[in-house]
């Protein structure tokens, strides 16, 4: 069973099973609009939408929302196509904004989807981006963890230095707009993991590698990304 479906993780993490939640999600939705102009009524995707919390969100607050899942509760309401994150079953350019949260390191070739994804923005479009980050240098990650997991059941399985994160949005087409971090809603939905009481649980602040005493730190942070558009001369 992967870690977000277990009972006692949903209890700890909430309803959107990420840290910051909803409140985190509107704070990337503010700085879309402050960095890439992302208006009220703006076709907006929830890539990875899960039981459709945040694609509820977004249709209050005017934005018209979609949502994207291989498997979602959410889908009868019309707005949710059941499809693979990693290719969009839409047109070119046909979003205005794209949400990812917690999705894009339990996907096999992160290069590869976020490729996909530039292809449906439109042109200036914007990604709001959430997700585990490694803390630590290089020499500190290769030394703790050489490859990503191919198959992530969790998070943590397929983080990523903040600076991967950022060379592999740079590579796929779009600039970087802005980073926050937001490590301190990662510590709060430890507490709570702790709360509840499951020692088995991943560690979020350090994992414990097999048969060593090597151990790697993580952090949570919000990237707010936009297509690039080629230049023309007139």
């Amino acid at each position: 069973m992967n870690l977000w479906q277990r009972r006692d993780f949903q209890l700890a993490a909430g309803e959107t099973l990420r840290p910051g939640g909803l409140d985190l999600t509107r704070r990337g939705l503010d700085l879309c609009r402050r960095h890439c102009g992302l208006a009220r009524q703006a076709r907006v995707l929830d890539l990875g939408c899960g039981a459709g919390a945040t694609l509820r969100m977004l249709a209050e607050e005017g934005y018209r929302a979609f949502g994207l899942d291989r498997h979602s509760p959410a889908f009868r309401t019309g707005a949710v196509l059941l499809a693979d994150v990693m290719r969009p079953p839409f047109a070119d350019g046909a979003m205005d904004a794209l949400v990812c949260e917690c999705v894009l390191s339990l996907l096999p070739s992160p290069q590869t989807a976020l490729e996909e994804w530039r292809r449906v923005l439109r042109p200036g479009g914007a990604l709001l981006l959430t997700e585990f980050y490694i803390c630590g240098g290089i020499a500190g990650f290769r030394a703790c963890r050489p490859e990503p997991a191919p198959r992530a059941a969790s998070c943590l399985d397929g983080a990523r230095l903040a600076a991967e994160w950022n060379a592999l949005l740079a590579r796929a087409g779009f600039l970087l707009r802005t980073f926050e971090d937001h490590s301190a809603a990662l510590a709060r939905m430890a507490a709570r993991l702790v709360w509840y009481g499951q020692p088995d649980l991943p560690d979020v602040f350090g994992l414990a590698r097999p048969g060593g005493t090597c151990r790697t730190r993580y952090g949570y942070g919000l990237w707010i990304a936009q297509k690039e558009t080629p230049c023309t001369l007139s």
